[in-house]
């Protein structure tokens, strides 16, 4: 069993870190649902994410779908590309849900220094960016004060 220590420390309160596209308070909070969770930076935390985005969208299977892709993309981009991949990293993951759109943000922990001696093909990489922009209606990224967040919304 993979050592999740701290990974499933989930609330339905705003928090300071908690993320929107222009960084105020969503609709979710006056007449929907706010879920947080926060897990360490490591593979294993990718499939956590799933079941967790699974469990709380489970009514509903076309979104349970759309949203347990795009958490699978968010938090491996976050494991590749930024310090959340790096020893005491960590991701957080924030699904808010209300009557009219579900929105769902990744947040990690900032740039990392570029990779060296790594060789990638570039063809191999962001398409789960493209997949993420097909299920969504909307999608955006910005930097917040401690990380990087990605999100992704779909109306109801």
């Amino acid at each position: 069993m993979p050592d999740l220590d701290g990974a499933l420390i989930a609330s339905r309160a705003p928090t300071p870190r908690q993320a929107t596209a222009d960084g105020t308070n969503t609709e979710a909070h006056r007449d929907g649902h706010f879920w947080h969770v926060d897990v360490p930076g490591v593979t294993d935390a990718v499939p956590l994410l799933r079941r967790w985005v699974h469990l709380l969208l489970a009514d509903d299977a076309e979104l349970t779908e759309a949203f347990e892709l795009i958490v699978s993309e968010y938090g491996t981009n976050a494991l590749w590309h930024s310090a959340s991949g790096a020893p005491g990293g960590r991701i957080r993951v924030e699904l808010c849900i209300n009557r009219r759109q579900t929105r769902l943000t990744v947040l990690d922990d900032g740039p990392i220094p570029a990779r060296t001696g790594e060789d990638t093909d570039p063809a191999e990489h962001g398409r789960g960016l493209i997949l993420a922009d097909a299920y969504a209606d909307e999608t955006g990224q910005y930097d917040c004060v401690d990380g990087h967040a990605a999100w992704a919304l779909i109306n109801r």
